[in-house]
């Protein structure tokens, strides 16, 4: 009886690292098969390997799939690279009827990852997972319980959820959660939800300004909130979005299938409700933000609420905002795709029309010539005074459009336009990649943090740098592209290796201000030392104190202070407040003089909690108070920490700044804080400074008080700005994947792929590159080398897929003389982008291939 190899394994458990043999079976002596190197970690795709002892016949190696990959006359040894689908791989010895004489098991897996010579873009590759990772400082995934079911999604909002995808689809194995979660609580008209929050049955804010036309929903008993804000027409998009790359990611055709349904129904939904549908244009319109964001205008809050999130019918001013469209018809796109591939191509062709009709009505109303206007007003009548020249306002989402399909001229256009903004913007921008430039200067400042040159508004976002080199890389601007990431590499070397999404668009001058010292002698009651008779020591604390603080007149931040010599006033170097014995509850300061703000030098007994009140009196009878509150305008002396190393801006909202510090014996430092407190009438003469405690035994010391001309100011510590998820930094990723290392998948879990390697762009000779799905072990990988002494490109590659699209990025005014492929000579076209010019050709089968470039 015939035996083929699957049988032989049924009956026959593998011993690993050994033969795989029986003599019954085979009438002869097996042969003892071992590879080299030995080890216990998988191989790779593409390493090499050393199979011994095979004797005669023919050897077969197949694949996870079970897809022969090597089969060769045996010999001693074979040597072979690892190929196709991940997992359990086979080295087979088959005698000449096709009998197993002997089989060898070897783990085979990789995971995604660059190494390339200049190190410059793989160190940007785990900064960058090291930010879609750690950004929330809890776990890379967020949970939500339904149904009695835990969804994970990396964020609860499924726009952000969306955007961090577009990097963790290449790390992270459960990537179906979200959309599953999404799809299960779509609204009965088709409407996505865009976020889900805790909360208790009693009504809160959401259920409050959201009420009105079914924007808000209750669910699991009440403790859970399902939320829109009206204001928001991009949700269904990037659902759609999701969907795509999930399924991309996962291969699951079943699972894709039955989501189709209802992606259709919140596709038709967004072209048919009225919040984001204008009849007049018949495009997608929305209320007056700044680019895609969920908050309105200052003017457009005064119609009929306060709230930033919600726009009303009849009410609010609707407008054409380019990027809910151009998103539109990508998702349109990506659905027509999806139900193309699941036999659905009737269905299909309604939202391939959709998109096209779209795009031009569009281009019709917004394109300029040089990029998408921001927002078009439906009312003509409507012109907001928002200090800036609207019409030459240049949006992140032109950024996000050069992606979403479409013309290549326009897109060549944007990369112009981002080109030229970086010769003419701000001194002290960190880049050219502005959520919109320029800024509103006026009617976007009720928001937090609601600041020019900050988060949106003229704020410079990482994730659009990703987008924009990604376009770059695709239309011919591969230059441009890795000098953009060479830019966020540099970015993230500043942070300590973690990429922060938003930076200020605008270096900080120091205003011109004057100071006033104040002289706390005669209101002081305790020391920075260990004390004296009558007067108590530094917090009471014994043994440890303040005593090594400069004195004197000081300059702390940038404020001067006047800080007492102890010896100079028996002792009484800081005014000590506290209900604690020795220590005074109250105090007053006289002043007689007006200022814009005020600085304290002081600090706190402890870590947490109030501490007291701090108020100005006016001559005039009037005051103004603040609480002495914790990381708000006060901290511990012990172990003293302010903004420098926090990952949240704005750093020039900053009022609370570490002055002085120092450690001594082994132990955690001690230190004083400058604080900064805003005089809300700085018209008025403020007669005295007033000092309060707290109650209970906590201690609040004040060692002294400076005023200034000027609003509080702390110069920044670093271009830190704030508001959005640092996750979005997957757009980085995604350009150094798919635009730079040029691997994307033109099937599902790469069973069709493109190979697009930029390296010549970047100045990097050799690269090895391994882009993978977790979700499904798709994965292809590469070896590339640029021999400018031979003249020679080699690159060896590999994958689940059979079909492979080479793009080859050639040197200037190089092209191919010959080429071979798999060691056969071959033909190969070339095509040129803009200045650009790549080797093209197609490459079918399974295993390991080849190609060799001669110019």
């Amino acid at each position: 009886m015939k035996m083929d190899r699957r049988s032989v394994l049924k009956a026959i458990p593998a011993v690993a690292g050994g033969a795989l043999a029986n003599p019954r079976l085979t009438f002869g002596v097996a042969p003892t098969l071992r590879i080299e190197p030995s080890r216990q970690t998988p191989f790779c795709p593409l390493d090499e390997i050393q199979l011994h002892g095979a004797g005669t016949g023919t050897i077969v190696v197949e694949d996870a799939a079970g897809h022969a990959y090597v089969r060769e006359s045996a010999k001693d040894p074979l040597v072979f690279n690892v190929a196709g689908a991940l997992g359990v791989h086979t080295a087979s010895v088959l005698d000449a009827s096709g009998a197993v004489l002997a089989s060898l098991p070897f783990q085979v897996d990789c995971q995604t990852e660059i190494r390339e010579e200049s190190g410059v873009y793989q160190g940007l590759l785990t900064d960058i997972l090291w930010t879609m990772m750690d950004w929330n400082q809890e776990a890379p995934v967020n949970v939500i319980r339904y149904k009695d079911r835990v969804y994970q999604l990396f964020v609860n909002w499924i726009f952000d959820h969306t955007l961090t995808l577009k990097g963790m689809k290449y790390y992270w194995p459960n990537l179906k959660d979200a959309v599953d979660f999404f799809a299960e609580t779509q609204r009965e008209d088709g409407m996505i939800w865009e976020n889900c929050y805790p909360c208790t049955p009693e009504a809160n804010y959401f259920d409050w300004k959201f009420g009105y036309d079914d924007f808000v929903r209750k669910i699991e008993g009440g403790f859970r909130q399902l939320r829109r804000a009206p204001v928001e027409s991009h949700v269904e998009q990037h659902y759609i979005e999701a969907l795509y790359y999930t399924w991309k990611a996962t291969g699951d055709d079943e699972w894709t299938k039955a989501k189709l349904d209802g992606a259709i129904k919140a596709l038709r939904f967004a072209t048919r409700d009225p919040y984001r549908w204008s009849k007049k244009y018949q495009l997608m319109h929305r209320g007056f933000t700044i680019d895609t964001w969920d908050y309105t205008s200052d003017d457009q809050q005064k119609i009929g609420s306060d709230c930033v999130f919600v726009v009303y019918l009849g009410k609010s001013e609707f407008g054409v905002f380019y990027g809910d469209n151009t998103n539109l018809a990508a998702a349109a796109r990506r659905l027509a795709e999806m139900l193309t591939h699941v036999g659905r191509s009737t269905e299909a062709a309604e939202f391939v029309a959709l998109a096209d009709t779209i795009q031009e009505r569009l281009d019709k109303l917004a394109w300029n010539g040089e990029f998408y206007t921001h927002w078009i007003a439906e009312n003509p009548e409507y012109k907001p005074d928002v200090g800036v020249d609207m019409t030459k306002q240049v949006s992140l989402s032109n950024a996000y459009s050069i992606n979403r399909g479409i013309s290549h001229e326009k897109c060549v256009a944007i990369l112009k336009t981002y080109q030229r903004i970086r010769r003419e913007m701000p001194p002290g921008s960190p880049g050219e990649f502005y959520g919109i430039y320029p800024p509103f200067f006026k009617d976007f400042a009720s928001n937090q943090p609601g600041l020019v040159w900050e988060y949106v508004n003229g704020g410079v976002l990482s994730c659009v740098a990703g987008e924009l080199a990604r376009g770059a890389f695709e239309h011919g601007f591969e230059e441009y592209g890795a000098d953009i990431l060479r830019r966020q590499k540099a970015i993230a070397d500043r942070y300590r290796g973690y990429l922060p999404v938003t930076l200020r668009g605008s270096g900080v001058e120091t205003p011109q201000r004057t100071f006033q010292k104040l002289d706390l002698r005669n209101v002081a009651n305790a020391d920075v030392g260990a004390g004296a008779p009558g007067v108590p020591g530094w917090v009471g604390d014994d043994g440890h104190d303040l005593r090594e603080l400069p004195t004197g007149a000081q300059e702390f931040q940038g404020i001067p202070f006047d800080v007492i010599p102890p010896a100079e006033n028996g002792h009484r170097a800081c005014l000590g407040l506290s209900e604690s014995n020795g220590y005074t509850q109250k105090a007053s300061l006289p002043v007689h003089a007006k200022a814009a703000s005020v600085y304290l030098l002081h600090a706190a007994s402890e870590a947490g909690g109030a501490f007291g009140t701090f108020t100005m009196r006016y001559a005039d009878g009037m005051s103004h108070s603040e609480s002495i509150e914790s990381r708000k305008n006060i901290g511990s002396w012990w172990e003293p920490s302010d903004s420098k190393y926090a990952r949240e801006g704005p750093r020039v909202r900053d009022r609370l700044r570490l002055a002085w510090q120092k450690s001594s014996h082994g132990l955690p430092a001690f230190g004083v804080y400058a604080a900064g407190f805003e005089n809300p009438y700085p018209e008025r003469e403020i007669a005295a400074l007033e000092y309060s405690a707290a109650v209970g035994g906590v201690k609040w010391m004040v060692l002294a008080a400076t005023l200034c001309s000027a609003p509080v100011f702390f110069a920044p510590y670093d271009d830190l700005s704030s508001g959005i998820p640092d996750g979005w930094n997957a757009a980085v990723a995604y350009a150094l994947l798919e635009g730079l290392a040029g691997v994307e998948d033109n099937g599902a879990a790469f069973s069709r792929t493109r190979i697009a390697p930029r390296w010549e762009s970047a100045g990097v000779r050799t690269a090895e590159v391994t882009v993978k799905y977790p979700a499904s072990g798709g994965y292809c990988r590469y070896r590339y080398s640029n021999d400018a002494t031979l003249n020679r490109i080699s690159l060896e590659f590999t994958g689940t897929g059979k079909q492979f699209e080479l793009r080859v990025l050639l040197p200037k005014e190089r092209q191919p003389a010959t080429a071979t492929l798999d060691g056969r000579a071959i033909q190969v076209s070339t095509e040129t982008v803009e200045q650009s010019r790549y080797a093209v050709l197609q490459v079918d089968g399974i295993g390991v291939h080849r190609l060799v470039l001669d110019l």
